[in-house]
């Protein structure tokens, strides 16, 4: 796997989602915009401004044709996404993290610094729930349709877990001797994995919450995990620079993207990464200011 380098950032990147139907993806970071790329051309599109503050988070939500933005001031921007302009802020007061859509509740899941779930409905932007899970940062979450689950990874090494449908809180447990940065439920075994500041990827049987595998995974912290949307494989991003792409069957590892092994990786953290709606390519964005656009082929 070569990498396709896309440049115009000047500053570092720290989010990227892709479209869910078209061949587009956007990144933000330090920079006064969110950029839409053309995977297919490998080129800038436009840009969505302005942007006054960093963004941590991106997400979309194509059946109203929003492109949200979760910025450190603790706004939350609504961009259009089709006009690229900027149709409302919401002010949740507190830095977001991480930003995900319901689509079946039609609700909008906010993740903040001081460990509030933030529970916004879609159709007029109002705070519907608020709840602490826990008091540290909360850098990650993710939810499982089929098992009702949402969980969260904190920075006090914590994941907690609550029922998806009315946020119940089910269960916590201590998962690693660092904070906690990436989780994710493995759509295809319904595992779920964690990644941590302590560089080791954990896969956690859903049954009983009980650890089945434990993986030095990475030199340094683990900032995300990101599952192949139809073949079983998923891939994990590290403040070592690199990003490695494991086998979901048995979590043997497939490749090691990063400069270490002769590969035009990045150069500083890898912050982010996504996969594009046909799973034919990955997307990475790093401190380096870089956005690499890895074809795949499993």
């Amino acid at each position: 796997m070569e990498a396709i380098d896309l440049v115009g950032h000047n500053n570092p990147i720290y989010a990227v989602v892709a479209h869910r139907t078209q061949n587009l993806c956007y990144t933000a970071g330090n920079d006064k915009g969110i950029v839409e790329w053309n995977i297919q051309t490998q080129k800038f599109s436009r840009i969505f401004k302005p942007v006054n503050y960093t963004v941590y988070a991106l997400e979309i939500v194509s059946e109203y044709g929003y492109l949200i933005a979760g910025c450190n001031n603790g706004h939350i921007l609504f961009f259009n996404l089709e006009t690229a302009e900027l149709l409302f802020t919401k002010d949740v007061a507190l830095p977001v993290f991480c930003i995900k859509y319901l689509s079946e509740k039609k609700e909008l899941l906010v993740a903040t610094d001081t460990g509030k779930i933030i529970i916004i409905n879609i159709e007029n932007q109002e705070i519907v729930h608020l709840f602490a899970s826990g008091s540290q940062k909360i850098r990650s979450f993710d939810f499982s349709y089929s098992s009702n689950i949402l969980a969260t990874a904190s920075n006090d090494n914590f994941v907690r877990l609550y029922q998806l449908n009315d946020y119940t809180f089910i269960n916590s447990f201590e998962a690693h001797t660092m904070g906690v940065g990436a989780i994710g439920f493995d759509p295809i075994s319904q595992q779920m994995l964690t990644g941590s500041r302590d560089a080791h990827l954990k896969i956690w049987d859903t049954q009983n919450w009980l650890c089945k595998t434990d993986i030095a995974a990475h030199l340094f912290a683990i900032y995300q995990i990101a599952f192949h949307p139809y073949l079983p494989f998923f891939a994990t991003c590290s403040r070592d620079k690199s990003i490695k792409i494991w086998r979901s069957t048995d979590y043997s590892l497939y490749k090691n993207l990063s400069l270490d092994k002769g590969i035009n990786g990045h150069r500083l953290s890898v912050n982010q990464i996504c996969w594009d709606a046909n799973g034919e390519n990955l997307i990475s964005v790093s401190d380096d200011k870089m956005v690499k656009i890895w074809p795949f082929i499993g």
